[in-house]
């Protein structure tokens, strides 16, 4: 929804249905959900947004390993310069929360930073990003910086 000028809503969610697959002895049934919310306003956008997702579950298990649910953040910021640059900032974070609490969960942190200059019908764009805590593994991080360039004709 639109509710006023430059403020933007979405929300979504979903939940599968058991319908009589052979297994009667699941604990949780999958379901999930996402909102987002943007605000633009002159030169600047901001945007928020998170998402839930909790997986099908068939034992709940003390002091397990097994993922009760996921939660996704996310924040970003950009900004026209003008009519040909733009540059934005992006964080987000991914947590996974267990079905007991005594079991150690990590959260995945992604930050990165976006540029773009676009002339006539080609667009030069760079992104740097870095990662902490990949797969939910705790000290595996990585970074990555990508270079495109994109013609419409």
């Amino acid at each position: 929804t639109k509710p006023m000028d430059g403020l933007t809503i979405s929300a979504s969610a979903y939940e599968l249905h058991d319908y009589d697959d052979g297994v009667t002895t699941e604990k949780q049934l999958e379901e999930g959900g996402a909102y987002g919310i943007t605000y633009a306003m002159g030169n600047f956008t901001f945007g928020y947004g998170k998402s839930y997702k909790a997986p099908e579950s068939l034992v709940i298990t003390a002091g397990g390993t097994t993922a009760e649910y996921y939660e996704n953040t996310g924040y970003s910021l950009g900004f026209a310069v003008n009519d040909a640059l733009s540059v934005s900032y992006t964080t987000e974070t991914g947590e996974r929360s267990f079905q007991t609490s005594s079991t150690v969960a990590y959260d995945i942190d992604m930050n990165s930073i976006q540029a773009a200059y676009s002339l006539g019908g080609a667009t030069l764009s760079l992104a740097r990003a870095d990662y902490d805590n990949i797969g939910y593994v705790n000290g595996t991080d990585a970074s990555d910086t990508i270079i495109a360039l994109s013609f419409a004709f």
